[in-house]
């Protein structure tokens, strides 16, 4: 099984996150099936009761020791603005464009492409393939996998797991946290002309200069930053949304979205409660809906280790975005490392470099060599 013909099939289903990924999991579940894998589907309904679908597949002996997970998720995030059809695979100058390429189908193909290369009878311990869905908009299907998995309940978690984001095939060690939440102020909407409104947007005014400040304190002050990381503070996003309210109407609605991205070692809660209660003080509501800490592994432990010596490298990396990691890392010693580029990862004409698949496919068979056999 390739890798590269493997991806050029997932481009073209369209699983970005809000939409369901039955029909892509099914077909999945043929194909890890067809390379004699045992199969788990784990499902769940989103919060918009939406069905979703993660998909274990488990090849090898059940010896219970050690043990590799290679894991990968299968949503997109949204494609708007390409040149080309986002969901329609375009091999172009030695790249691969469709929305999935890099982030991260092209990865999962490259693992079901290891897992195809090993029988059973070979595998010494258990190697697993993890397709989650909802990475990019909170883990919740690595959450449900965790949680719900029978498989990984009869069996237990494997002692090791590879998450294969697009990191340029460098192992990573840690990376920043994901935690997001929403305030919302209301009013009442009128004519601006009468007076009769109640705008909403005012009542936000203050809790966004007290969101500013902690803007400020988390970018300049020295004590919270991480030189671990590039850049070395942390994220402290604001957004503002009206809901498009025009300049002639007072505003009946204003939300005030923010992205925090703590760093390992960070009081997380210490900033989530400040800002929880700027918004009690202003009569704010305030929705909590992703808090996902952040990632760390010793740099010394042995699933890093082997990720340098595999890659030749000098040293183990770490970087800004986050990852399934944070919550595989809670049950298996995780690198994350995998073919692609970040910077290719989410844009428009989203790509991956043709020859990332055999380089990718090649690091993964190195850590199945190392764990599995």
């Amino acid at each position: 099984m390739k890798a590269i013909e493997l991806t050029k099939t997932l481009i073209a289903y369209d699983t970005v996150s809000y939409k369901t990924n039955v029909e892509v999991m099914d077909y999945l579940t043929e194909v890890l099936e067809s390379i004699d894998c045992e199969v788990e589907r784990v499902e769940y309904t989103d919060s918009e009761g939406v069905l979703k679908v993660n998909l274990i597949g488990r090849k090898g002996q059940n010896s219970g020791e050690r043990g590799l997970a290679l894991l990968g998720h299968i949503d997109t995030v949204p494609a708007v603005g390409w040149s080309e059809n986002p969901f329609e695979a375009r091999i172009v100058d030695g790249k691969m464009y469709g929305r999935g390429s890099c982030d991260m189908k092209g990865s999962v193909s490259c693992m079901i492409e290891v897992a195809s290369r090993y029988s059973s009878a070979q595998l010494d311990a258990p190697l697993y393939v993890v397709i989650t869905a909802d990475e990019e908009v909170g883990y919740f299907g690595a959450q449900a996998v965790a949680e719900k998995s029978e498989m990984f309940k009869k069996y237990g978690f494997p002692q090791y797991g590879v998450v294969g984001e697009p990191t340029e095939l460098k192992a990573v060690y840690a990376h920043k946290g994901a935690v997001r939440f929403s305030v919302t102020a209301h009013g009442r909407a009128a004519h601006s002309s009468t007076g009769e409104g109640d705008n909403a947007t005012l009542k936000l005014i203050p809790f966004l200069s007290e969101m500013r400040e902690i803007y400020n304190e988390l970018m300049s002050d020295t004590q919270y930053y991480n030189n671990e990381f590039t850049p070395p503070f942390t994220d402290w996003n604001i957004t503002i949304n009206d809901g498009g309210c025009t300049a002639n109407i007072t505003s009946p609605k204003s939300v005030c979205t923010i992205n925090y991205r703590p760093m390992p070692g960070d009081d997380t809660e210490l900033w989530i409660n400040r800002a929880r209660e700027s918004a009690e003080k202003y009569g704010l509501d305030f929705d909590m809906f992703i808090n996902a800490e952040p990632v760390r592994i010793e740099p010394n432990a042995e699933i890093i280790q082997a990720a340098v010596e595999i890659t030749n490298d000098s040293k183990p990396h770490t970087v800004a975005y986050g990852t399934d990691a944070a919550v595989f890392s809670n049950h298996m010693d995780t690198v994350i490392i995998g073919p692609g580029s970040i910077l290719q990862a989410h844009t428009v004409d989203e790509w991956m470099a043709l020859d990332q698949f055999d380089l990718g496919s090649d690091i993964f068979s190195k850590f199945v060599e190392k764990f599995c056999l």
